[in-house]
């Protein structure tokens, strides 16, 4: 492997190290297009700078254009079983260990041995044991038994 295709198989490697890092599923095709003009410069001895960015440009717009979709429905992961587990929490009860002030978010509950941030309607003092009614991202919303 020359230096050419050397420097941008490393490119291509970075882009997709870097895709786990940071969100939005594009920079992933960035690394497909580095590899692919690793591939190219080696099998077709190309030197010239210009033409290699020009097949990196391309291989990683076309891969953009015609995968991405295909990728994202296989990372997306499962929307609705993130609904199934935010409906387990409901109706389960919870034990106030930092006491809850409405409008504040300095409440914490402790639920299944995990401790979370809580709010409420109403001032609740620590010790007392809770309902879950609502889970919003990693925050309960709960009420006195």
């Amino acid at each position: 492997m020359d230096n050419n295709s050397l420097i941008w198989f490393i490119v291509g490697i970075f882009f997709l190290l870097a895709e786990i890092l940071l969100p939005g599923f594009v920079i992933f095709f960035f690394g497909i297009g580095g590899l692919v003009t690793s591939l190219f410069t080696y099998l077709f001895n190309i030197d010239s700078l210009i033409v290699q960015i020009i097949i990196f440009i391309t291989s990683s717009v076309l891969s953009l254009i015609f995968l991405r979709k295909t990728f994202s429905k296989l990372f997306r992961g499962n929307v609705s079983g993130d609904k199934v587990l935010k409906d387990e929490f409901i109706g389960k009860k919870a034990l106030v260990i930092h006491e809850i002030v409405p409008d504040s978010l300095n409440g914490k509950v402790e639920f299944n041995g995990t401790n979370w941030e809580a709010k409420s309607d109403i001032f609740i003092e620590k010790g007392t044991v809770v309902e879950i009614i609502e889970r919003k991202d990693l925050k309960l919303i709960v009420k006195p038994l």
